[in-house]
């Protein structure tokens, strides 16, 4: 077999393989991990009933940052979607009135941008409601996930770019990143295939006039870049919003962009450190981060063909172990305390698939994330202080921005 046929041979592969499970590990007891740990002595306590009152405190009476962070996934993004649409009816206000700080990837970064956009006939409000974003799973996963013909599979991706980007447009139009709520802040993830490295979208360098050249974007073009999944869209050519508004300059000017999760597929922990960087003011830290549902199922790849069929969901899913070990680490030296929440929910092997559209699919998905009784408590808890405290002041927060200082040197 020549190298060629194999090269084919493997792209058809890895093609129809994305309609199979995704691998996950059983997740560990979050309120146990999160427990304040008088050992390590972490300021990362979950928000659990005996921490409520406490939370309250800092909610009322000094300026708790709140943060907002949603997992990428897909069409399994509709679990956190109503998650939100729990917390707007719950407290009768919109999420951006709610938190400071939105960072998502891939499908968490649709959640997250279009919650913190505004309705520019209502300014410093929100443009769409958590009850719009469900809508926009329930209705537009059929457009967003058009497939390719036979010969695409084989050479490009799976699904076809234009329709997706369609859909972005209609939601999202010519918004740029530094036209978002002026009361909130937004970061999204994306991977730079030019200079091969994670990046992110960052509200506050779009809004900074000295950097506003290189680093603001169109809406529609960082969700096309963060939700450009491995096999199943193909990069994303990724334009500033400088370099489109003059194409006669720097027309050849872009950078190819990719699904952010493939580095930080669950982006709580650089939500975090962001947000301790940008609000040096806040005297507490409140971090809700949102998953799209746990499968146990096994991986057990052998050899490069199967490898080749599991490598992406791999490096895509189990983050968020990760980033809660890093948060637990991170509060032993923060010397701010952190209320920590993680829904999740769990989802078959069946329903697993991050490209299953069928209405019946995008229905149990939904009904799952509902019926996760712990999540539902948690919502309800913290809703209850969120409804009777005000976010702070972004200004209040940040002070007049400068460049961090770090103590962390490179040599």
């Amino acid at each position: 077999m020549t190298k060629y046929t194999l090269a084919l041979f493997l792209l058809f592969d890895i093609s129809y393989s994305m309609d199979g499970s995704l691998s996950g590990q059983l997740e560990p007891d979050r309120d146990l991990m999160f427990s304040q740990d008088h050992r390590t002595k972490s300021k990362v306590v979950s928000v659990q009933a005996y921490n409520i009152e406490t939370l309250k405190y800092y909610a009322t009476d000094t300026k708790l940052a709140r943060i907002a962070s949603f997992d990428g996934g897909g069409v399994r993004g509709i679990g956190a979607a109503s998650w939100c649409a729990n917390f707007e009816n719950s407290t009768k206000k919109s999420m951006a009135d709610m938190f400071n700080l939105f960072a998502g990837t891939s499908t968490g970064g649709i959640i997250a941008a279009a919650l913190a956009m505004e309705d520019p006939t209502s300014p410093e409000h929100s443009l769409y409601s958590a009850d719009d974003i469900v809508n926009l799973y329930i209705n537009e996963c059929e457009n967003i996930f058009r497939p390719r013909s036979f010969l695409g599979y084989l050479l490009t991706s799976k699904y076809k770019t234009e329709p997706a980007y369609k859909t972005f447009n209609t939601y999202f139009k010519d918004t740029k990143l530094s036209q978002i709520r002026p009361d909130c802040d937004l970061l999204v993830t994306y991977y730079n295939l030019t200079n091969n490295h994670p990046s992110f979208f960052k509200s506050h360098k779009a809004q900074n006039p000295a950097l506003s050249r290189n680093e603001d974007f169109y809406l529609k073009d960082i969700i096309a870049s963060t939700t450009a999944a491995p096999t199943y869209f193909k990069e994303f050519k990724l334009y500033t919003a400088y370099s489109k508004d003059h194409p006669e300059i720097h027309s050849n000017n872009f950078i190819s962009a990719i699904d952010g999760g493939v580095a930080a597929n669950d982006p709580s922990a650089c939500a975090l450190t962001e947000a301790m960087s940008l609000y040096r003011n806040a005297d507490a830290f409140l971090l809700v981060s949102m998953g799209t549902g746990n499968c146990v199922s096994e991986v057990n790849p052998r050899g490069l063909i199967s490898w080749a069929k599991n490598i992406s969901n791999i490096l895509m899913e189990n983050t968020s172990e990760m980033s809660e070990h890093i948060l637990k680490k991170f509060g032993m030296y923060s010397s701010k305390p952190v209320f920590f929440s993680r829904l999740q929910f769990d989802i078959s092997e069946a329903h697993s698939s991050m490209d299953n559209k069928r209405p019946e699919n995008i229905s149990y998905l939904g009904h799952q994330a509902q019926n996760a009784n712990t999540v539902i408590d948690k919502i309800e808890k913290i809703s209850k202080v969120l409804s009777i405290s005000n976010k702070p002041d972004r200004h209040s927060l940040t002070g007049d921005i400068v460049l961090s200082e770090s103590n962390f040197m490179e040599i």
